[in-house]
């Protein structure tokens, strides 16, 4: 099977509702949700109920079980981290102006941009509420550290839209902003709840780090390689937008193919034809298949991760969940 059909057709990601911990965090975010007043509480739940992966919950719960029973420290943790990261989307689409996500309208474009901006606010204002409440400092010290990279990471991506000067070294580091350490801060902060030694946290920091790089190379590859209907949001908007991904990045190296992209990309406005042109480009060069080589390397970097940590169901469920984003759709 070819790495296209293999992206178009396989879809073997864990179902979210084999994790009954979950159910928990379900609650606690309708009962925060459901608290607010007006505009802000239909922009909220609209959003809360156009589903997600609760990959960042998922992440905070299930690295603390490796360590402890389940504790309602860690719920509150990994509702806070659901709140953060809803907060921004609701911020990137105002910043992308888009139409649509998961499928469904942004808030942006039912609400516009004023209550769009103020309803992420508002879940950021949530999220440090139950931090400072429940005394979680830990946790609120990971999930500022990923709030300010998030920034730097969106502020970097915007400056070097269009820009052929980007190399793979900044490219991890923009990722790692825009993904990776708010991944890690989730794991961080479930393994301290559960009283893992700072040894272990470290590692647990590594399994999420990594997870964040696999999880965005394979998000550059369905924007390449994906379906309209599976992503809920147009293919090539990297493009697009004047975003370099990772496998335009290796398709700049190639004789030939990298002079013929730097023109394209310089001009700054990339055309329907020009979309397929490069995407049959880096399809037929290999570079979708070499970017999804390093996704699968990032991924053995996140397991050899957890080699020294106890076996246990949980632990098991890590390594399981990072298999899966080798083979998600959406």
């Amino acid at each position: 099977m070819s790495i296209q059909q293999f992206y178009v057709t396989t879809d073997t990601s864990i179902p979210k509702h084999q994790f009954t911990e979950l159910l928990f965090v379900e609650d606690q975010l309708q009962a925060v949700l459901q608290k607010a007043d007006g505009l802000i509480q239909q922009t909220c739940i609209s959003l809360l109920q156009s589903g997600g992966k609760r990959i960042r919950p998922l992440l905070t719960l299930y690295c603390g079980m490796c360590f402890a029973p389940l504790n309602p420290l860690m719920i509150q943790a990994a509702v806070a981290s659901e709140l953060i990261h809803m907060a921004s989307l609701i911020h990137d689409d105002v910043i992308d102006e888009s139409a649509t996500r998961r499928g469904k309208p942004t808030v942006v474009s039912q609400y516009g941009n004023h209550a769009a901006i103020l309803t992420g606010d508002y879940l950021f204002a949530e999220a440090f509420s139950i931090l400072s409440r429940q005394q979680l400092l830990s946790c609120m010290s990971y999930l500022v550290e990923a709030i300010q990279a998030m920034c730097y990471g969106e502020v970097t991506q915007a400056d070097e839209q269009f820009s052929s000067s980007v190399d793979t070294e900044g490219y991890f580091s923009r990722i790692a902003n825009k993904t990776g350490i708010l991944l890690a801060a989730c794991c961080q902060s479930g393994a301290i709840l559960a009283g893992a030694l700072s040894k272990e946290i470290t590692l647990m920091r590594e399994y999420g780090l990594n997870l964040g790089y696999a999880y965005q190379i394979t998000d550059d590859i369905l924007d390449i390689n994906g379906d309209v209907e599976s992503l809920g949001k147009p293919v090539g908007s990297d493009f697009v937008n004047g975003n370099i991904t990772l496998p335009m990045l290796y398709l700049l190296d190639k004789p030939i193919y990298g002079s013929w992209l730097r023109e394209i990309i310089n001009m700054r406005k990339i055309t329907d034809q020009g979309i397929q042109s490069i995407r049959e480009a880096l399809i037929s060069t290999g570079c979708i298949e070499q970017a999804y080589a390093t996704a699968i390397q990032c991924i053995n970097n996140a397991k050899a991760s957890l080699d020294t940590i106890p076996s246990s169901h949980n632990k098991t469920t890590l390594l399981s969940l990072a298999d899966s984003i080798l083979h998600r759709k959406a």
